[in-house]
């Protein structure tokens, strides 16, 4: 099975991969053909038992070369990380991969930390929470309305895209970056 790098950025940059996994992420990437100074060093951290990693061997800067170096526009942003990561939550409950119920729960409890959710997400997370405290006669039509989210969700961000593809900015990305200022 390939390395899909930009998963692997995605997982990390958001938080849901450890750094004490990179080493044997980037020995994996050189014998796949990739290469470069930053995965050659994390690479050799590899022989290293991972109880003796410290927080030290690793540096967000050679950790981005490293990304870099396997074709990854690094470092990835939390915000695209996130809406990365809901995008692939989206379609797999669109696609039946997984219940709306537990997608929806996910996007709320993982993706945006019980806090509030950025714009894109808010409909979905609202939904999320409403489901927890509905009665049972309520769920079809919620179920309903989150299909109809995640729906709504992943054609905003295909719009999104081809925005971006003819050079324009990406308005969630630009709000939450006013909003962390």
């Amino acid at each position: 099975m390939r390395l899909n790098p930009k998963k692997i950025a995605i997982d990390y940059y958001f938080g849901d991969l450890s750094p004490w996994k990179l080493p044997g992420i980037a020995a994996t990437a050189l014998e796949e053909g990739y290469d470069g100074t930053a995965l050659r060093r994390l690479a050799s951290l590899a022989v290293k038992d991972s109880k003796s990693l410290r927080a030290e061997d690793f540096e967000a800067k050679e950790i981005d070369s490293a990304f870099r170096e396997m074709g990854v526009d690094a470092p990835v942003s939390e915000h695209v990380a996130q809406m990365t990561l809901a995008k692939e939550c989206a379609a797999n409950a669109m696609n039946g991969r997984s219940s709306v119920f537990d997608a929806a729960t996910h996007v709320r409890v993982h993706l945006c930390h019980l806090s509030e959710p950025p714009e894109p997400l808010r409909r979905i997370a609202r939904l999320s929470e409403s489901a927890g405290y509905a009665p049972r006669t309520e769920w079809t039509r919620i179920e309903t309305d989150l299909k109809d989210a995640f729906s709504d969700f992943l054609a905003r961000c295909e719009a999104t895209q081809r925005l971006a593809s003819f050079g324009g900015s990406d308005p969630d990305a630009e709000a939450a970056q006013r909003r962390k200022s």
